[in-house]
Protein backbone atom coordinates (compact mmCIF):
# COMPACT_ATOMS: atom_id res chain seq x y z
CA UNK A 1 0.00 0.00 0.00
CA UNK A 2 1.22 3.59 -0.80
CA UNK A 3 0.19 6.67 0.17
CA UNK A 4 0.47 9.31 -2.98
CA UNK A 5 1.38 13.22 -1.84
CA UNK A 6 3.96 15.85 -3.27
CA UNK A 7 6.13 16.91 -1.15
CA UNK A 8 8.74 20.02 -0.44
CA UNK A 9 11.18 20.56 2.70
CA UNK A 10 13.85 22.93 3.20
CA UNK A 11 16.42 22.94 6.22
CA UNK A 12 16.26 26.29 8.36
CA UNK A 13 18.83 28.14 10.82
CA UNK A 14 17.63 27.32 14.18
CA UNK A 15 17.61 31.31 14.48
CA UNK A 16 14.88 31.97 11.86
CA UNK A 17 12.85 29.47 13.39
CA UNK A 18 10.35 31.88 14.95
CA UNK A 19 10.38 34.04 11.63
CA UNK A 20 9.72 30.85 9.48
CA UNK A 21 6.50 30.06 11.81
CA UNK A 22 5.43 33.18 11.89
CA UNK A 23 3.27 32.92 8.42
CA UNK A 24 1.78 29.42 9.94
CA UNK A 25 0.64 31.44 13.21
CA UNK A 26 -3.41 31.25 11.68
CA UNK A 27 -2.84 27.96 10.91
CA UNK A 28 -4.53 25.29 13.23
CA UNK A 29 -2.05 22.95 15.38
CA UNK A 30 -3.11 19.33 14.52
CA UNK A 31 -3.47 17.71 17.92
CA UNK A 32 -1.05 14.82 18.33
CA UNK A 33 -1.20 12.74 21.29
CA UNK A 34 2.81 12.16 21.16
CA UNK A 35 5.58 15.09 20.53
CA UNK A 36 8.53 13.21 19.48
CA UNK A 37 8.64 10.89 15.89
CA UNK A 38 11.10 8.72 16.44
CA UNK A 39 12.70 7.14 12.94
CA UNK A 40 14.95 4.11 13.29
CA UNK A 41 16.70 3.02 9.48
CA UNK A 42 17.45 -0.30 9.03
CA UNK A 43 19.37 -1.35 6.22
CA UNK A 44 20.11 -5.38 4.70
CA UNK A 45 21.89 -7.24 7.20
CA UNK A 46 23.95 -8.82 4.50
CA UNK A 47 25.21 -5.48 3.16
CA UNK A 48 28.44 -3.78 4.79
CA UNK A 49 28.23 -0.72 2.44
CA UNK A 50 24.99 1.62 3.33
CA UNK A 51 22.45 1.73 0.22
CA UNK A 52 19.91 4.47 0.09
CA UNK A 53 17.64 2.83 -1.76
CA UNK A 54 17.95 -0.40 0.15
CA UNK A 55 16.75 1.41 3.39
CA UNK A 56 13.69 0.44 5.04
CA UNK A 57 12.24 2.82 8.12
CA UNK A 58 10.79 1.92 11.51
CA UNK A 59 8.42 5.06 12.68
CA UNK A 60 7.37 5.27 15.82
CA UNK A 61 5.85 8.15 18.65
CA UNK A 62 6.47 9.09 21.77
CA UNK A 63 6.86 11.50 24.56
CA UNK A 64 10.68 12.04 25.76
CA UNK A 65 11.46 13.70 29.20
CA UNK A 66 14.18 14.67 27.80
CA UNK A 67 15.92 13.49 23.86
CA UNK A 68 19.25 11.42 25.00
CA UNK A 69 21.33 8.30 24.78
CA UNK A 70 20.13 6.78 27.48
CA UNK A 71 16.32 7.64 27.22
CA UNK A 72 16.85 6.30 23.17
CA UNK A 73 18.47 2.95 24.66
CA UNK A 74 15.41 2.44 27.08
CA UNK A 75 12.99 2.66 24.27
CA UNK A 76 15.27 0.22 22.42
CA UNK A 77 15.92 -2.13 25.20
CA UNK A 78 12.06 -2.65 26.05
CA UNK A 79 11.15 -3.15 22.59
CA UNK A 80 10.15 -0.24 20.14
CA UNK A 81 6.82 -1.11 18.18
CA UNK A 82 6.10 1.32 14.74
CA UNK A 83 5.32 1.27 10.96
CA UNK A 84 7.44 -0.01 8.26
CA UNK A 85 7.41 1.92 5.43
CA UNK A 86 10.01 2.58 2.34
CA UNK A 87 10.45 5.95 1.02
CA UNK A 88 10.95 6.46 -2.77
CA UNK A 89 12.54 9.66 -3.83
CA UNK A 90 9.37 10.95 -5.22
CA UNK A 91 7.53 11.37 -1.84
CA UNK A 92 6.07 8.11 -2.12
CA UNK A 93 5.34 6.58 1.42
CA UNK A 94 5.18 2.34 0.73
CA UNK A 95 3.31 0.33 4.01
CA UNK A 96 5.51 -2.09 5.00
CA UNK A 97 3.35 -3.43 7.56
CA UNK A 98 4.14 -2.79 11.66
CA UNK A 99 6.95 -4.70 13.36
CA UNK A 100 8.38 -4.56 16.82
CA UNK A 101 12.41 -4.21 17.04
CA UNK A 102 14.52 -4.82 20.60
CA UNK A 103 17.81 -3.80 19.88
CA UNK A 104 21.40 -4.13 20.35
CA UNK A 105 19.66 -8.28 19.93
CA UNK A 106 17.26 -8.12 17.61
CA UNK A 107 16.62 -7.54 13.29
CA UNK A 108 13.37 -7.08 11.34
CA UNK A 109 12.55 -9.75 8.52
CA UNK A 110 10.96 -8.63 6.05
CA UNK A 111 10.30 -9.97 2.49
CA UNK A 112 12.70 -12.68 3.27
CA UNK A 113 15.74 -10.17 4.04
CA UNK A 114 16.81 -9.08 7.40
CA UNK A 115 17.41 -5.60 8.50
CA UNK A 116 19.47 -3.53 11.16
CA UNK A 117 19.50 -0.50 12.29
CA UNK A 118 21.59 1.88 11.80
CA UNK A 119 20.90 5.30 13.14
CA UNK A 120 18.07 6.67 15.29
CA UNK A 121 16.43 10.27 14.15
CA UNK A 122 14.26 12.09 17.07
CA UNK A 123 12.47 15.12 15.44
CA UNK A 124 10.36 17.55 17.80
CA UNK A 125 7.27 18.06 15.62
CA UNK A 126 4.43 20.27 15.15
CA UNK A 127 1.78 19.74 12.58
CA UNK A 128 -0.40 22.75 10.84
CA UNK A 129 -3.57 21.93 8.80
CA UNK A 130 -3.97 23.87 5.97
CA UNK A 131 -7.26 22.21 5.08
CA UNK A 132 -11.09 23.37 4.90
CA UNK A 133 -11.26 24.70 8.58
CA UNK A 134 -14.24 22.18 8.62
CA UNK A 135 -12.16 19.42 7.97
CA UNK A 136 -10.65 17.12 10.56
CA UNK A 137 -8.87 13.32 10.27
CA UNK A 138 -7.49 11.84 6.84
CA UNK A 139 -8.15 15.46 5.44
CA UNK A 140 -6.71 17.69 7.66
CA UNK A 141 -3.91 15.53 7.59
CA UNK A 142 -3.40 15.37 3.96
CA UNK A 143 -3.04 19.01 3.30
CA UNK A 144 -0.73 20.58 6.22
CA UNK A 145 2.98 22.06 6.91
CA UNK A 146 5.22 20.32 9.63
CA UNK A 147 7.91 21.75 11.30
CA UNK A 148 11.11 19.67 12.90
CA UNK A 149 12.02 22.02 15.87
CA UNK A 150 15.03 20.38 16.22
CA UNK A 151 16.72 16.61 15.30
CA UNK A 152 18.41 14.65 17.32
CA UNK A 153 20.78 12.00 15.24
CA UNK A 154 21.82 8.58 17.13
CA UNK A 155 23.86 6.00 15.72
CA UNK A 156 23.44 2.21 16.66
CA UNK A 157 27.21 1.11 17.16
CA UNK A 158 28.07 -2.77 16.63
CA UNK A 159 29.22 -2.46 20.32
CA UNK A 160 25.35 -1.63 21.81
CA UNK A 161 26.44 1.72 22.02
CA UNK A 162 23.58 4.14 21.34
CA UNK A 163 25.43 7.12 20.15
CA UNK A 164 24.50 10.86 20.24
CA UNK A 165 25.92 12.11 16.64
CA UNK A 166 24.53 15.85 17.04
CA UNK A 167 21.55 17.69 16.14
CA UNK A 168 20.66 18.37 12.43
CA UNK A 169 18.29 21.75 13.49
CA UNK A 170 14.78 22.81 12.25
CA UNK A 171 13.23 21.85 8.89
CA UNK A 172 9.74 22.75 7.17
CA UNK A 173 7.75 20.45 5.56
CA UNK A 174 4.45 21.61 3.29
CA UNK A 175 2.95 18.24 1.99
CA UNK A 176 -0.50 18.12 0.15
CA UNK A 177 -2.18 16.63 -2.94
CA UNK A 178 -0.74 18.53 -5.51
CA UNK A 179 2.22 20.63 -6.81
CA UNK A 180 0.20 23.43 -7.42
CA UNK A 181 -1.51 23.30 -3.90
CA UNK A 182 2.19 22.97 -2.13
CA UNK A 183 3.25 25.99 -3.96
CA UNK A 184 0.28 28.31 -3.47
CA UNK A 185 0.94 26.93 0.66
CA UNK A 186 4.29 28.33 0.57
CA UNK A 187 3.74 31.45 -1.35
CA UNK A 188 1.34 31.79 1.76
CA UNK A 189 3.31 31.01 4.57
CA UNK A 190 6.26 33.58 2.92
CA UNK A 191 9.19 31.51 4.58
CA UNK A 192 10.85 30.26 1.63
CA UNK A 193 14.30 33.45 1.83
CA UNK A 194 14.90 31.68 5.17
CA UNK A 195 14.63 27.64 3.89
CA UNK A 196 17.84 26.19 2.47
CA UNK A 197 17.54 22.95 0.16
CA UNK A 198 20.75 20.97 0.44
CA UNK A 199 19.87 17.34 -0.95
CA UNK A 200 20.11 14.60 1.13
CA UNK A 201 21.59 17.08 3.93
CA UNK A 202 20.24 14.27 6.21
CA UNK A 203 22.44 12.47 5.68
CA UNK A 204 24.96 14.92 6.95
CA UNK A 205 26.01 14.13 10.74
CA UNK A 206 25.86 10.60 9.86
CA UNK A 207 28.34 10.49 7.12
CA UNK A 208 30.26 12.86 8.92
CA UNK A 209 31.05 10.28 11.78
CA UNK A 210 31.31 7.41 9.59
CA UNK A 211 34.21 9.84 7.84
CA UNK A 212 35.52 10.32 11.52
CA UNK A 213 35.58 6.60 11.79
CA UNK A 214 38.00 5.82 8.83
CA UNK A 215 39.83 9.06 8.66
CA UNK A 216 43.20 9.76 11.01
CA UNK A 217 43.89 13.06 11.58
CA UNK A 218 46.93 14.61 11.01
CA UNK A 219 49.15 14.86 14.41
CA UNK A 220 48.92 17.85 16.19
CA UNK A 221 50.93 20.76 15.49
CA UNK A 222 50.55 19.79 11.28
CA UNK A 223 49.46 22.41 9.21
CA UNK A 224 45.93 22.82 7.21
CA UNK A 225 47.09 22.32 3.72
CA UNK A 226 45.33 23.22 0.64
CA UNK A 227 44.62 24.87 -2.95
CA UNK A 228 41.49 27.29 -3.12
CA UNK A 229 40.18 27.74 -6.99
CA UNK A 230 37.42 30.63 -7.26
CA UNK A 231 34.89 29.21 -9.51
CA UNK A 232 33.17 31.85 -12.34
CA UNK A 233 29.72 30.07 -13.38
CA UNK A 234 27.24 27.44 -11.53
CA UNK A 235 28.18 24.19 -11.25
CA UNK A 236 26.01 20.81 -10.90
CA UNK A 237 26.27 16.96 -10.39
CA UNK A 238 27.32 16.06 -14.02
CA UNK A 239 30.36 18.60 -13.16
CA UNK A 240 31.20 17.24 -10.43
CA UNK A 241 31.21 13.76 -11.21
CA UNK A 242 33.47 14.58 -14.47
CA UNK A 243 35.93 16.58 -11.78
CA UNK A 244 36.20 13.60 -9.52
CA UNK A 245 36.92 11.27 -12.58
CA UNK A 246 39.55 13.62 -13.19
CA UNK A 247 41.29 12.74 -10.65
CA UNK A 248 42.14 9.66 -11.47
CA UNK A 249 42.66 6.39 -8.96
CA UNK A 250 40.73 7.49 -6.31
CA UNK A 251 38.39 6.15 -3.65
CA UNK A 252 35.87 7.32 -2.70
CA UNK A 253 35.52 7.11 1.57
CA UNK A 254 31.64 7.31 1.51
CA UNK A 255 28.79 5.53 0.35
CA UNK A 256 26.54 6.56 -2.29
CA UNK A 257 26.40 9.53 -2.68
CA UNK A 258 29.72 9.72 -1.97
CA UNK A 259 29.23 13.08 -0.50
CA UNK A 260 28.33 15.76 2.84
CA UNK A 261 26.24 18.17 1.69
CA UNK A 262 26.18 20.79 4.64
CA UNK A 263 25.10 24.78 5.96
CA UNK A 264 26.67 26.92 8.52
CA UNK A 265 26.78 30.48 9.33
CA UNK A 266 30.21 32.35 9.91
CA UNK A 267 30.55 35.35 12.17
CA UNK A 268 33.89 37.10 11.19
CA UNK A 269 35.22 38.81 14.37
CA UNK A 270 38.55 40.02 15.76
CA UNK A 271 39.78 39.59 18.83
CA UNK A 272 40.17 42.24 21.68
CA UNK A 273 43.84 43.36 20.65
CA UNK A 274 42.96 43.42 17.26
CA UNK A 275 45.89 41.30 15.91
CA UNK A 276 43.84 38.02 15.46
CA UNK A 277 41.39 36.89 12.69
CA UNK A 278 38.98 34.65 14.05
CA UNK A 279 35.13 33.29 13.25
CA UNK A 280 32.32 31.91 15.03
CA UNK A 281 31.43 28.79 13.77
CA UNK A 282 26.84 28.49 14.07
CA UNK A 283 25.16 25.06 13.15
CA UNK A 284 21.90 25.15 11.96
CA UNK A 285 20.74 23.76 15.33
CA UNK A 286 22.17 26.89 16.76
CA UNK A 287 25.14 25.76 18.43
CA UNK A 288 28.43 28.02 18.27
CA UNK A 289 32.57 27.12 18.21
CA UNK A 290 35.28 28.97 17.63
CA UNK A 291 37.63 28.65 14.60
CA UNK A 292 41.25 30.41 14.34
CA UNK A 293 43.90 30.24 11.55
CA UNK A 294 47.32 31.86 12.18
CA UNK A 295 50.56 32.24 10.28
CA UNK A 296 48.99 31.77 6.76
CA UNK A 297 52.32 30.77 4.15
CA UNK A 298 52.52 29.32 0.87
CA UNK A 299 54.39 26.38 -0.85
CA UNK A 300 53.90 27.21 -4.15
CA UNK A 301 50.78 27.55 -5.00
CA UNK A 302 49.92 25.15 -2.07
CA UNK A 303 48.21 27.44 1.30
CA UNK A 304 49.46 26.17 4.79
CA UNK A 305 47.82 27.52 7.80
CA UNK A 306 47.99 26.87 11.37
CA UNK A 307 44.14 26.24 12.20
CA UNK A 308 42.09 25.60 15.35
CA UNK A 309 38.60 24.55 14.66
CA UNK A 310 36.02 22.17 16.70
CA UNK A 311 34.75 19.29 14.79
CA UNK A 312 32.10 18.11 16.72
CA UNK A 313 29.93 21.61 17.05
CA UNK A 314 26.49 19.85 15.87
CA UNK A 315 26.65 17.68 18.97
CA UNK A 316 28.64 19.65 21.78
CA UNK A 317 28.70 23.42 20.33
CA UNK A 318 28.15 25.75 22.93
CA UNK A 319 24.64 26.36 23.15
CA UNK A 320 24.43 30.10 23.88
CA UNK A 321 22.98 33.45 21.98
CA UNK A 322 25.57 34.80 19.85
CA UNK A 323 25.98 38.08 21.88
CA UNK A 324 26.69 36.30 24.78
CA UNK A 325 29.65 33.68 23.34
CA UNK A 326 31.13 36.53 21.80
CA UNK A 327 30.94 38.82 25.08
CA UNK A 328 32.57 35.96 26.96
CA UNK A 329 35.84 36.33 24.27
CA UNK A 330 36.00 39.88 24.23
CA UNK A 331 35.23 39.37 20.23
CA UNK A 332 34.11 42.38 17.95
CA UNK A 333 32.06 40.71 15.17
CA UNK A 334 32.93 42.26 11.86
CA UNK A 335 30.54 40.50 9.43
CA UNK A 336 28.23 37.75 8.71
CA UNK A 337 28.24 35.22 5.93
CA UNK A 338 26.36 32.45 5.19
CA UNK A 339 27.76 29.10 3.54
CA UNK A 340 26.16 25.87 1.42
CA UNK A 341 29.17 23.47 0.81
CA UNK A 342 29.48 19.72 -0.36
CA UNK A 343 32.34 17.91 0.77
CA UNK A 344 33.53 15.01 -1.34
CA UNK A 345 36.12 12.80 0.43
CA UNK A 346 38.50 10.14 -1.12
CA UNK A 347 41.82 8.47 -0.81
CA UNK A 348 44.63 8.02 -2.95
CA UNK A 349 46.68 4.33 -3.19
CA UNK A 350 48.98 5.69 -1.08
CA UNK A 351 46.55 6.02 2.27
CA UNK A 352 46.15 9.39 2.76
CA UNK A 353 43.09 11.16 2.36
CA UNK A 354 41.57 14.64 0.83
CA UNK A 355 38.70 16.14 0.02
CA UNK A 356 37.28 18.55 -2.31
CA UNK A 357 35.12 21.35 -0.87
CA UNK A 358 32.73 23.22 -3.11
CA UNK A 359 31.68 26.53 -0.69
CA UNK A 360 28.84 28.97 -1.78
CA UNK A 361 28.84 32.06 -0.10
CA UNK A 362 26.63 34.72 0.29
CA UNK A 363 25.87 37.58 2.60
CA UNK A 364 22.79 39.32 3.35
CA UNK A 365 23.74 42.68 1.53
CA UNK A 366 23.84 40.73 -1.98
CA UNK A 367 27.86 39.84 -1.91
CA UNK A 368 29.00 36.14 -2.88
CA UNK A 369 31.78 34.35 -3.34
CA UNK A 370 32.08 30.72 -4.70
CA UNK A 371 35.16 28.31 -4.33
CA UNK A 372 36.66 24.81 -4.67
CA UNK A 373 39.11 23.81 -2.07
CA UNK A 374 41.53 21.04 -2.69
CA UNK A 375 42.00 20.13 1.52
CA UNK A 376 44.42 17.28 3.19
CA UNK A 377 42.72 15.74 6.09
CA UNK A 378 44.28 12.77 7.43
CA UNK A 379 44.94 8.85 6.67
CA UNK A 380 43.31 5.68 6.38
CA UNK A 381 45.14 2.27 6.30
CA UNK A 382 47.80 3.94 9.10
CA UNK A 383 49.45 5.69 6.15
CA UNK A 384 52.35 7.55 7.15
CA UNK A 385 51.91 11.60 7.01
CA UNK A 386 54.89 13.44 5.16
CA UNK A 387 54.05 17.50 4.74
CA UNK A 388 56.89 17.37 1.49
CA UNK A 389 54.39 14.30 0.42
CA UNK A 390 51.29 15.62 0.85
CA UNK A 391 52.04 19.04 -0.79
CA UNK A 392 53.18 17.04 -4.01
CA UNK A 393 49.90 15.12 -4.21
CA UNK A 394 47.89 18.38 -3.87
CA UNK A 395 49.73 20.05 -6.71
CA UNK A 396 48.83 17.05 -8.80
CA UNK A 397 45.62 16.70 -7.82
CA UNK A 398 45.15 20.42 -8.29
CA UNK A 399 46.59 20.12 -12.08
CA UNK A 400 44.29 16.62 -12.60
CA UNK A 401 40.91 19.33 -11.22
CA UNK A 402 41.85 21.65 -13.59
CA UNK A 403 41.85 19.47 -16.54
CA UNK A 404 38.33 18.84 -16.25
CA UNK A 405 35.50 20.41 -17.09
CA UNK A 406 34.95 22.06 -13.46
CA UNK A 407 38.89 23.23 -13.69
CA UNK A 408 37.68 25.51 -16.50
CA UNK A 409 35.71 27.67 -14.34
CA UNK A 410 38.53 27.72 -11.84
CA UNK A 411 41.16 30.40 -10.96
CA UNK A 412 43.79 30.27 -8.37
CA UNK A 413 42.38 32.22 -5.14
CA UNK A 414 44.21 33.82 -2.77
CA UNK A 415 41.26 35.17 -1.42
CA UNK A 416 40.27 33.93 2.29
CA UNK A 417 36.47 34.08 3.37
CA UNK A 418 37.21 36.09 6.35
CA UNK A 419 39.28 38.21 4.51
CA UNK A 420 36.88 38.98 1.63
CA UNK A 421 33.95 39.68 3.96
CA UNK A 422 35.01 41.38 6.60
CA UNK A 423 37.08 43.89 4.04
CA UNK A 424 33.80 44.01 1.96
CA UNK A 425 31.73 45.01 5.33
CA UNK A 426 34.10 47.65 6.18
CA UNK A 427 33.75 49.29 3.01
CA UNK A 428 29.93 49.57 3.12
CA UNK A 429 30.58 50.92 6.80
Amino acid sequence: MSDMRVEWRGDLFATDLAAARAGLARFPVIARPFRHTITIFLHPSRDDEIDLGAIIRLRAYHDLAIVSAEAIAVLLRDGLHGKLQRKAQSGEMCSLGFATLRWPDGEILVAGTLYRPLSVRVSDRIHHSLADAASSGPEAEARRVTVDLDRHLFRLATDGEVRLVGQLGPRIEFKGPTQAWVDDVRLAVAADHLVRRRPNRALELLFQDMLRDKVVPAPGGFPEVELKFDLQGGIDDALVDDAMRALGDVRPLLPPPHRIERMRRYHLCRDRPGSDACTVVETPCGRLSEKRKRNSRALGAVLLRDTSASRTTDRDGAAVPIASFLAERGWTCLAMFEKTQTKLPFALPGGRAYLISIDQCFASDGRTLDQVELEFIGSVDGAPVDPAVVVAELEDLGWRLRQSALGRRLTPSTHTKHGFFSAAAALVA
